[in-house]
């Protein structure tokens, strides 16, 4: 059974911690919550499970203090299931599909960017690059993640008007073909954000059975063939399989 988003979500005093403590723990590294929390929305999507081991290094970052917390050592172990809480109430509230609700962060106009929450998004796409070529083949879902890629262009170009780097996994993978989108006016921010949003679901129901096929018991085949009870037992005593070998299992 799927926990409820609402019962394992974290609480804004929590959500406040974790982005403190993600600061802390690699300041040039480790990913804002508003980012994780983009990341996390991919995971939950993606139509390959990504186990723990892999992703949590990205979250946290390449310090000696994150090395440890990857280990449970050290006070900061505790971070880790803040960060195993978000990622859970993300995955609950897409697969209850009764609204998805990000956590984004506000500039002092009380506006959202959006910019991180879609770089987490193509992180956590770029795990799994090849998975997702499925869904941006189809006539019907592709443009669910246009805005998701308008978001990421838009930082990346603000990156580049900083100076700083533009993650290369993500620029590399995810750069969606050379296609050269215009600057996000103002305007038309919240409108995209609000439909990258509304795209989730879309993605998340889109890569259901992939997940489920994924993630069902293989199946297990027999590498003899079946003997009857009434067929020569196969140890070679001449005996019916019921009376020798198979007499235990009868029983």
């Amino acid at each position: 059974m799927n926990p409820s988003s609402q019962s394992n979500a974290l609480t804004d005093a929590e959500i406040e911690t974790l982005e403190e403590r993600l600061s802390a723990i690699d300041p040039d590294d480790s990913m804002a919550v508003e980012e994780l929390d983009g990341f996390c929305a991919a995971l939950a999507c993606s139509p390959e499970p990504i186990a723990r081991e892999e992703w949590l290094a990205l979250v946290l970052g390449e310090s000696d203090r994150a090395e440890r917390a990857l280990r449970g050592e050290g006070d900061d172990a505790s971070l880790l299931r803040l960060i195993d809480r978000h990622r859970e109430s993300v995955a609950a509230m897409l697969f209850e599909g009764e609204g998805f609700a990000p956590v984004l962060a506000y500039d002092d106009d009380g506006r959202a960017w959006g910019n991180a929450w879609a770089i987490g998004f193509a992180r956590g796409m770029s795990l799994r690059p090849d998975a997702w070529s499925a869904l941006e083949d189809d006539d019907d879902y592709a443009d669910a993640l246009e805005p998701v890629m308008r978001l990421l262009a838009d930082a990346q170009r603000s990156m580049e008007d900083d100076d700083d780097e533009p993650d290369e996994d993500v620029e590399d993978d995810y750069d969606d073909e050379g296609t050269d989108y215009e600057p996000i006016a103002d305007s038309e921010r919240e409108a995209v954000i609000h439909q990258m949003l509304d795209g989730m679901q879309d993605v998340y129901d889109f890569f259901r059975d992939a997940r489920g096929r994924a993630l069902s018991p293989a199946t297990v085949r027999r590498d003899q063939p079946k003997v009857g009870r009434n067929d020569p037992c196969t140890c070679g005593s001449g005996r019916k399989f019921k009376s020798c070998c198979g007499a235990d299992k009868a029983g």
